[in-house]
């Protein structure tokens, strides 16, 4: 895995150039536009009512806060609050694979250090937000979880170290956040090793019966995501189950995955396999509607922009239609951002005209 330095802090790098790269992500996109040509003048459904929100995005340029004082995040809130959003979900507050921690930390002393999380925790209560704290990400299972090696006994001291993250913030900040959000993601694709699954689930066992033992009135929520599971439904499911099954998980907001590796054409059947596993574990079956299109994923950043509304208020209907009880999305401070690109702009205003013409169907 690469980084690219940009502004002063890291992010994961795009992928090598390759012109095979392109051409699968331009597929995606033809089918997706072939989905909604199909799908007609729809009638949107849905609303949003919380975001990701992070320090940096840490594999683009996106709307860093690494320097928002506690007025900039009252009025980031402020922007979400103008469009229903009344819950935020912390990305990370510190980065194995980046060496970045954001806020005063003793345990990552030698990592690079920024003072994000009291500004932004500060304006979450002044404003009122509902604040889903996440502590410890990292990308790179292979090491984190002793997956490339076999080695079980990493996935146990990566689960200690997030852990220990969580009791360092909660001793500095206090009851400052109202849940508790799984960094690390994990998903599905087929023909993976069964060690990701297996690692994955003593982590996420591990980390959330710490959680749950330390705070018991948090609830936690993941964001994983399963990717081609068309006919191999069960075969989904039983991996995700290996990975989640043993964790103790209050809400599944999958991941749909549009706009990098999937069309809209299999949102259905992804979507279906999260609801059934919810309904196995007795968790809330939320989605992450995720308004983004990567239009190059190669260099050393890869290139993202907003999605077209269209496309976006097709994954807010049909996640409404499989019955997701909320609909979150990843970065509205920067995909909606009312002071954004045209093409952030564009899609905030078209989001805000839908809400209003909610309000005058009630």
């Amino acid at each position: 895995m690469s980084y690219s330095e940009i502004d002063g802090f890291m992010v994961v790098a795009g992928q090598p150039h390759d012109p095979a790269i392109l051409k699968k992500f331009k597929g995606w996109e033809r089918r997706t536009a072939e989905v909604l040509d199909s799908a007609g003048d729809f009638q949107p459904k849905g609303r949003l009512s919380g975001s990701f929100i992070c320090a940096h995005p840490p594999d683009y340029r996106g709307r860093p806060s690494l320097h928002f004082s506690f007025a900039d995040w009252c009025a980031l809130f402020r922007e979400f609050k103008e469009i229903g959003i009344d819950t935020v979900f912390w990305q990370a507050s510190a980065w194995l694979d980046l060496k970045e921690c954001y806020y005063p930390s003793r345990i990552f002393s030698g990592y690079k250090q920024w003072n994000v999380v009291e500004p932004m925790m500060e304006a979450a209560r002044a404003e009122t937000m509902t604040l889903y704290l996440g502590t410890l990400g990292f990308f790179n299972g292979e090491i984190s979880l002793g997956i490339r090696n076999g080695d079980i006994s990493k996935a146990v001291e990566t689960a200690d170290t997030e852990l220990d993250c969580f009791k360092e913030l909660r001793n500095l900040y206090g009851g400052g956040f109202q849940g508790y959000y799984l960094s690390t993601e994990a998903s599905f694709w087929p023909n993976r090793s069964p060690l990701v699954y297996q690692h994955g689930g003593t982590y996420f066992e591990r980390v959330t019966a710490g959680i749950k033992e330390m705070a018991p009135e948090l609830r936690i929520l993941a964001s994983p995501a399963t990717y081609y599971s068309f006919s191999r439904e069960q075969e989904a499911t039983d991996r995700m189950m290996e990975c989640f099954g043993r964790a103790q998980v209050d809400i599944f907001a999958p991941m749909d995955g549009i706009g990098q590796v999937h069309d809209l054409g299999a949102l259905r059947t992804e979507l279906g396999v999260w609801k059934g596993i919810c309904r196995a574990k007795g968790s809330e079956f939320w989605s992450n509607c995720e308004s983004f299109l990567i239009t190059n994923p190669q260099g050393a950043v890869m290139q993202i922009e907003a999605a077209d509304p269209k496309r976006f208020f097709y994954q807010m209907t049909m996640a409404d239609q499989m019955g997701a009880k909320k609909l979150i999305t990843w970065e509205a401070m920067h995909f909606m951002n009312p002071a954004g690109e045209p093409k952030a702009r564009i899609l905030r205003q078209a989001y805000q005209q839908y809400t209003k013409s909610l309000g005058r169907r009630v």
